[in-house]
């Protein structure tokens, strides 16, 4: 299944599913009051810059609506947010304690007129999930932040998930103003162990997401599914195949193949990510080194985007054999050195400024070669100089 992203602000449409080039995903937002907005949103320009698709505000306090109404001014990236949060900050700091049906339907509401382009909707959670959390025998329960969210108002309320059950007035909305919906990933196993050994209930989640995909299709709503956490990557193939196969609809990764790289989930997820990417993953969401640490700095976020760029590359390349950049990159690099070109790069603003930090020798020569340039020896060699 292909589907189209609206960007409101430039009039221009994102493509993903059914073979596209995989999109990029990078979270920013406002965790506690003493965070700046002001860095949040210059994080969204750093995002766009170095070659994110989309933007996802994670804001998690009353500022919320505000966070994301300077991103879309600020910037002409598509916006995303998380359906739940703002309800979540109104209970936790408000004097109810709790959120209603009409709360639910009027913040989803308010996100669409903003002007947001995606939502995520944490529909699949029930109220008879509840039992889960007394049964299961998971090491981590649950690494969804939304689904907690969800999970705590059903228990204070006795009320079934307003997500679920108002799942069609959010579709209307979201029909009316041209916003995408993105499925909650409740239940996406939290740590290794989990994955390999008690991950039946993501298994279910993905089953009622289909069904959920269905509702949207039907609506005629752009519609995604969130997917696979923490996974070896012996085990991410068949699951990303198996959970486009059961929800056919585009699937995307926030992932990690380790539980152990703390400080540098950076890399542990480009490597899960590039393999996710391989099976059919069509969205990567953008690690960064301080995913398990703290929020990330702006340096962080630039750092979680490129590495995001790069495996999803990987990922294509493997998928489709489609070579045509790195042939473009190898056939300069033939011509004037490693230096090869910006144009090629996977992520140019990056290149730019790599190659301005090394000075270089005498024709092709690098300093890390000098006069031992391999790609200038051949050039003898064959009888070019």
């Amino acid at each position: 299944m292909q589907i189209i992203i609206g960007n409101k602000k430039r009039n221009k449409k994102i493509v993903a599913g059914d073979g596209a080039y995989p999109k990029i995903l990078a979270s920013v937002g406002v965790s506690s009051k003493e965070d700046s907005i002001r860095t949040e949103v210059e994080k969204a320009k750093i995002a766009q810059k170095y070659g994110a698709d989309i933007v996802i505000d994670h804001t998690l306090t009353l500022e919320n609506y505000e966070v994301q109404k300077r991103i879309i001014e600020e910037t002409d990236i598509p916006i995303s947010s998380i359906a739940v949060y703002d309800m979540a900050a109104k209970s936790r700091y408000g004097s109810r304690g709790f959120y209603d049906a009409k709360e639910v339907l009027g913040g989803v509401e308010k996100k669409a007129k903003l002007g947001l382009d995606l939502m995520t909707v944490h529909a699949s959670v029930q109220k008879k999930d509840l039992k889960f959390f007394e049964s299961n025998q998971r090491v981590i329960p649950c690494t969804s932040r939304g689904g907690t969210m969800v999970l705590e108002n059903i228990k204070k309320t006795s009320e079934e998930n307003f997500y679920y059950t108002h799942f069609d007035d959010i579709l209307d909305i979201a029909k009316e103003y041209g916003v995408g919906i993105s499925l909650g990933a409740i239940f996406r196993p939290a740590n290794i162990y989990d994955a390999i050994n008690e991950n039946s209930m993501y298994w279910e989640e993905i089953i009622r997401n289909a069904e959920l995909v269905e509702r949207a299709k039907a609506k005629g709503v752009t519609c995604m599914v969130e997917g696979i956490g923490h996974c070896p990557i012996s085990l991410i193939p068949e699951i990303v195949k198996k959970s486009k196969e059961i929800c056919k609809a585009p699937y995307r990764v926030l992932t990690v193949a380790t539980d152990s790289a703390l400080g540098f989930d950076h890399v542990s997820s480009a490597i899960a990510a590039s393999t996710a990417v391989m099976a059919g993953a069509d969205f990567v969401t953008a690690v960064s080194r301080s995913e398990h640490l703290g929020l990330p700095k702006i340096e962080d976020l630039k750092e979680a985007v490129i590495s995001a760029k790069i495996a999803a590359h990987c990922g294509y390349i493997a998928r489709t054999g489609d070579i045509s950049l790195d042939y473009s990159m190898a056939k300069k690099r033939s011509e004037v050195g490693c230096r090869g070109s910006i144009k090629a790069a996977i992520v140019p603003e990056m290149t730019k400024e790599a190659l301005e930090r090394h000075k270089r020798c005498e024709d092709k020569k690098c300093t890390m070669c000098g006069d031992f340039c391999a790609l200038f020896s051949s050039d003898k060699i064959r009888g070019n100089n």
